[in-house]
């Protein structure tokens, strides 16, 4: 509602109830010969009087004072009023009629005026983070079924707000905010360093392909490619032990160390397969050589292939060159 309208409204509705029950408080005073002057002074005292309490009891509260003692005053020139007006009521014989008619526009007027200024108060309070005591809103229903606790409980309540004084209201609180662990994860990354990211997730998902593990870090606010992801993670490349079975022949697979990787299979292997693969047809140690270079990309020797089919193959190879027993030369 707007402001201007509210007080145009409030100032309306004063003028005219202290027109009315001026107007019979002044009938009083004329009754008792009393000067118009004098008349008219008399309702300016009581209704004055009474709604400037009203006035001072609202600065009072918006002030932090006791109020008190001006809303008092207020009421006891209010019902001094009143009982002037019921009096003019029995001098014309209006009877009640006429006693509600003269006095209630007083009652009302202080009622009005009592209810807009509780907002400014009220207002003024909460800036000193006082709350005044409330009734506890039981509800109807447990009046009507419980009224003696009901009772005894606003009692207790009252004897607490008076014996520990205004309550002062709690500072609001910011609302609290769940986060999802993704949402963490992400404002973690945005402060960490991607390759740091890149290897946090390598460790938590080490079999995961370079373009698999940039879209998991996609998700969590690291933008990478595939080729970032194998860039960081080339630095620490796998590595791969074999255990050979001819540690006896270190010797002459020493210098072919570096020759073997990781899906290489070992020079004894290499020599049985040459073996197998020539079957029962004649051959000879250089043959062997030659196939195992050609094929497996692996340099062995002639005593070497000799060595490896005795101990497999006993009785095959012979020590001078010539074509071994059985087939094999």
């Amino acid at each position: 509602m707007n402001r201007n309208a509210w007080r145009f409204a409030l100032t309306i509705v004063s003028l005219a109830a202290l027109a009315t029950t001026g107007w019979s408080l002044y009938a009083v005073a004329r009754h008792y010969d009393a000067p118009k002057i004098i008349a008219i002074a008399v309702f300016l005292v009581f209704d004055g009087i009474a709604y400037a309490c009203l006035h001072l009891a609202s600065e009072a509260s918006a002030a932090g004072r006791s109020a008190f003692g001006a809303r008092l005053t207020a009421v006891g020139m209010a019902g001094v009023s009143v009982y002037l007006n019921d009096f003019h009521a029995d001098l014309i014989r209006g009877g009640t009629p006429a006693s509600l008619l003269f006095a209630m526009p007083t009652v009302g007027l202080l009622l009005l005026s009592e209810l807009s200024w509780a907002g400014p108060r009220a207002e003024a309070r909460a800036e000193r983070a006082e709350q005044p005591y409330r009734l506890p809103a039981f509800g109807g229903w447990a009046w009507a079924l419980a009224p003696r606790l009901a009772g005894k409980t606003v009692k207790a309540r009252a004897i607490h707000h008076i014996e520990q004084g205004p309550t002062v209201a709690a500072a609001p609180t910011e609302p609290v905010v769940k986060h999802s662990a993704t949402e963490v994860l992400r404002r973690r990354f945005a402060e960490m360093d991607p390759a740091d990211a890149i290897r946090i997730a390598h460790d938590a998902h080490p079999d995961t392909p370079p373009a698999e593990l940039a879209s998991l870090l996609i998700t969590y606010g690291v933008i990478v490619d595939a080729v970032q992801v194998a860039l960081v993670l080339g630095g620490t490349p796998e590595r791969i032990t074999l255990e050979r079975d001819d540690a006896d022949d270190a010797p002459d697979d020493a210098d072919d160390a570096s020759q073997v990787s990781p899906l290489a299979i070992t020079k004894k292997q290499a020599v049985l397969d040459a073996v197998d693969a020539f079957g029962h047809s004649s051959f000879k140690a250089s043959d062997i050589v030659a196939r195992v270079k050609r094929i497996n990309r692996l340099t062995v020797t002639n005593n070497y292939v000799r060595t490896v089919i005795s101990r497999e193959k006993p009785g095959r190879p012979d020590r001078d060159g010539r074509p071994m027993e059985g087939g094999f030369l």
